[in-house]
């Protein structure tokens, strides 16, 4: 690190000389090449951003230098009074729109020049961009990386600043900063600091945000070594003072809240996850052990364990906010015991004891702290910026809650509104430095970089030039993007469908594995995507720049347009999880299944393994074997979980179409509209999450006109085509390149009563791509072990089987009906016990048993009544 730590510090020196003499400076100035201030003069002079002053100046200053050959400190000065004096006729050359913004451009009371007042605050972009830039962060970005490995302190992030200055006023040093990850910023924390400016300083310093902090000296280094070795002094010292602080954390008490009024009752907080496999999270030394246990990548940015590694080292006496959504606050704790892994549950074994000391809800409007759409991050448990702003919201409301805070120590620091100085100031430097969030649209080429294949907290690139090196379209763009601006993730074709929500890590940059990029934080998943259809019909949206043209990679939304998407996303991601909730979802298996039916076990399970190798199945048999009953037994079988939210169910019938399975037009507003069927939008759903299983269950398959429902999937659905090697062009495609193929985690089972005479014989092409499996009625050993746990006694138990098999026995040896007209056990068997199992019996027999064999045997009564009689039991 020697070279990079060098490369740096030279730089600081050369800009440090020019700060203190400026005539170094402008003498420098004056010999830059005609490419150099060509290049400042068309980013600095160009209306594709917001018009500011200093902006002005410099493309004044590089258009004076082409045009004249030098400039002084006087000519500047006199540039900025023509800027100040708004003399528009002076400034030539420059489109309409840079012009009228100009004119329109509202001073306030300070100076518009006031945080411009050295000359390297104005003219540093001359010098630092370019390759010494790129070279610059790529450096700082090793160093601090490779002080985070020397240190050994993995669970620490780095924050690193470059010439441009954390406001990009300019700065003759640039810094970096390492501090814990269970810190959301810096600024919380206590840092191994190292600042390189004319001297390279290092120190302990505690970020803004820690109150009473504790001071450590500078020391003066000259190498990395040394550096290091400091550090090594003192890193115990500052693991020690950082777990001391208190932390804030917002915590989900379950999809949509719904553990909360549970998890509040028994004064605990617990996360699931059992997805992950990975057991008591205390026999893992790092985060890193975390990720390799849960079978990802050493260096995963995984939002799941890295949420579980929040919640198992928070401290004791740490806040955590119970939330639901992004903006609703729902309650306030402390943590009060260390990590437990409870074994005693199925779900939520992750918990900490939590004294709950508020339940009062805070509902909060979007932007009422400024820069804050949203309070909280969409995940499980993570670091919490806002608490200071979010506790004194509490107070402003409770009055009574400054008590209760005050006993747990929990300090309220109130949020004051500025004076109009500051104010000014404030407002000042966000016009300079515009610190307001811009919204984005990112295409995403699922060939090439698919949304689906990545987490909630990971943290993604994308390139700004295509394979060849050329700049990708609208390349002012990238350019323009910054930390902490939003981003709608979607993946254009074949795939055409809102997936994401990211958040800006940071703007364009140099690495050395990609190259030019940008960095982003996937923020949020949706759990059922958004078509590109349903977009193009909003009237909200019908100026959108990436629906007026979509070929490019990166586009500008309004803050109007990204609220009518994200409003989408919410309401999309709120229906999955209200979905998720009513699932009630519990661990599964067949043998422990009180209700299973009448199947035995080793037969059932050559039925779950035909289906996972075949894809599609059909049940077939008589009216009342359960076969839906057993459809779904047999998904909860192989999810290994009771889930009904990735089953799907419905029913053919003769008027059902490709229309309604499929895709179809619908009217709309505009005219007509093309409308997703439900299977073409579970299958997406399945689509966007590869590593789950899901399972579409037909009713009364047959009952339909099967080659006109399915159209062109009946080639798709055959468990070797499942793959984008065999995507096709549907019947509703919007353009050539939309194409739908069948992914492999979709599973068809069908049913079918093998005793209705209006039925056609199943399409022979349909017919091949499933496998068939009968269900009989079954009155032995089970069923009769069933009746006893309904009440229904022994004898009588005993009696009912075998005058009904006596029944399903004529059925069967009748030569115009055969075994798919038997009576199915079903009909016998009841949801609540039974306290009069005649009356019981009868009314079975009198309702729902003889209008059967009325239906049977239509053109023989007296068989029927033979029959009845037959069912008679004394």
């Amino acid at each position: 690190m020697e070279k990079q730590l060098s490369y740096i510090h030279d730089l600081a020196k050369t800009y440090d000389s020019y700060n203190e003499d400026p005539s170094k400076l402008i003498d420098d100035l004056n010999q830059l090449s005609e490419q150099d201030l060509a290049e400042v003069k068309e980013k600095y002079g160009s209306s594709n951003d917001r018009f500011k002053p200093v902006n002005l100046l410099r493309a004044e200053i590089a258009k004076k230098l082409l045009a004249e050959g030098a400039v002084n400190e006087e000519s500047i000065e006199e540039i900025k009074e023509n800027i100040r004096a708004k003399k528009v006729d002076l400034f030539k050359g420059y489109d309409e729109k840079y012009i009228q913004e100009f004119q329109a451009y509202e001073y306030k009371k300070r100076d518009v020049f006031a945080n411009w007042q050295r000359l390297w605050t104005v003219l540093h972009p001359f010098f630092f961009k370019g390759t010494i830039r790129e070279t610059t962060n790529i450096y700082l970005e090793q160093i601090a990386s490779t002080l985070r490995e020397d240190l050994e302190v993995i669970d620490y992030d780095y924050h690193t600043v470059d010439f441009y200055g954390s406001n990009n006023f300019g700065d003759i040093r640039s810094w970096i900063a390492l501090y814990p990850k269970v810190k959301e910023s810096h600024k919380n924390a206590y840092q191994f600091f190292m600042t390189i400016g004319a001297n390279i300083d290092i120190s302990v310093v505690a970020g803004s945000e820690v109150r009473e902090p504790k001071k450590f000296e500078f020391k003066k280094v000259d190498s990395y070594q040394d550096a290091l070795s400091y550090f090594q002094s003192v890193k115990e010292e500052v693991i020690t003072i950082n777990k001391g602080l208190k932390n804030f954390f917002k915590f989900a008490p379950g999809p949509q809240a719904a553990e909360w009024e549970t998890f509040r009752s028994q004064n605990i907080a617990a996360l699931d996850f059992s997805e992950l496999e990975v057991g008591d999270i205390s026999q893992y030394g790092s985060l890193a052990e975390l990720n390799v246990a849960a079978g990802l990548p050493e260096d995963s940015q995984s939002n799941k364990t890295w949420n579980l590694w929040h919640f198992f080292n928070a401290n004791k006496g740490d806040v955590l906010f119970a939330t639901r959504g992004v903006s609703t606050c729902l309650g306030v704790g402390v943590i009060d015991s260390k990590y437990e892994y409870n074994t005693s549950t199925d779900s939520y074994r992750h918990t900490r004891e939590v004294k709950w000391i508020v339940d009062k809800v805070y509902q909060y409007k979007s932007n009422d702290l400024k820069g804050y759409k949203n309070l909280f991050r969409p995940d499980t448990f993570s670091p919490v910026l806002i608490s200071d702003f979010l506790l004194s919201e509490y107070v402003r409301l409770y009055p009574e809650l400054t008590t209760v805070f005050a006993k747990d120590k929990i300090e309220v620091k109130p949020i004051t509104k500025a004076s109009e100085k500051a104010k000014e100031e404030v407002d000042e430097i966000e016009e300079e430095v515009g610190e307001e969030a811009s919204f984005w649209w990112l295409n995403a080429n699922p060939k090439m970089w698919s949304i689906t294949s990545h987490n909630v907290g990971d943290v993604q690139t994308y390139t700004s030039r295509n394979e060849r090196g050329n700049k990708r379209r609208i390349y002012k763009h990238f350019e323009a993007v910054k930390p902490g601006d939003l981003m709608i993730g979607y993946e254009s074709s074949p795939v055409k469908q809102v997936k994401a929500l990211f958040q800006i890590t940071k703007g364009l940059h140099t690495t050395q594995e990609e190259g030019e990029v940008i960095e982003f934080e996937l923020l949020e998943k949706l759990e059922i995507p958004i078509d590109w259809s349903e977009l193009i019909d909003i009237k909200g949206l019908i100026e959108c720049e990436v629906l007026i043209n979509n070929q490019g990679s990166l586009f500008k939304l309004t803050e109007d347009e990204f609220d009518i998407i994200r409003d989408l996303v919410d309401s999309r991601n709120i229906e999955y999880e209200k979905k998720q909730v009513g699932a009630k979802k519990k661990a599964y298996t067949y043998e422990e299944d009180a209700d299973k039916p009448f199947i035995p076990i080793d037969e059932f399970h050559s039925i779950t393994q035909l289906l996972l190798r075949k894809k599609n199945i059909i049940l077939q048999g008589p009216p009342g074997v359960g076969k839906t009953f057993v459809a779904k037994r047999i998904a909860y079988e192989i999810m290994k979980e009771a889930n009904d939210s990735q089953i799907e169910m419905v029913q053919f019938h003769q008027s059902y179409a490709y229309e309604d399975f499929i895709q179809g037009l619908r009217p709309s507003t505009s005219g007509f509209k093309r409308k997703n069927g439900i299977f073409y939008s579970f299958a997406k759903q399945a689509h966007a999450h590869p590593d789950r299983k899901f399972f579409f269950i037909i009713d009364e398959i047959n009952r339909g006109n099967l080659s006109k429902i399915f159209g062109e999937l009946m080639m798709l659905i055959e468990h070797d085509k499942r793959s984008s090697n065999n995507a096709i062009k549907l019947t509703y495609a919007e353009d050539e390149e939309e194409s739908f193929y069948l992914p492999e985690n979709l599973y068809l089972i069908g049913t079918m009563n093998t005793a209705d005479r209006s039925l056609s014989i199943v399409d022979y092409a349909l017919r091949r791509r499933f496998s068939f499996i009968s269900l009989k009625p079954n009155f032995g050993e089970v069923f009769l072990e069933f009746l006893k746990s309904k009440n229904v006694s022994p004898d009588f138990g005993k009696k009912l089987s075998q005058a009904l098999e006596g029944v399903n026995k004529s059925i069967r040896e009748d030569d115009n009906l055969g075994d798919g007209f038997q009576i199915g056990h079903s009909y016998f068997c009841p949801s609540e016990n039974i306290t009069n199992e005649q009356e019981w019996f009868q009314s079975i027999i009198r309702f729902e048993i003889h209008p059967l064999l009325d239906e049977i045997w239509f053109d023989d009564s007296d068989q029927v009544s033979k029959m009845l009689s037959a069912l008679t039991i004394a």
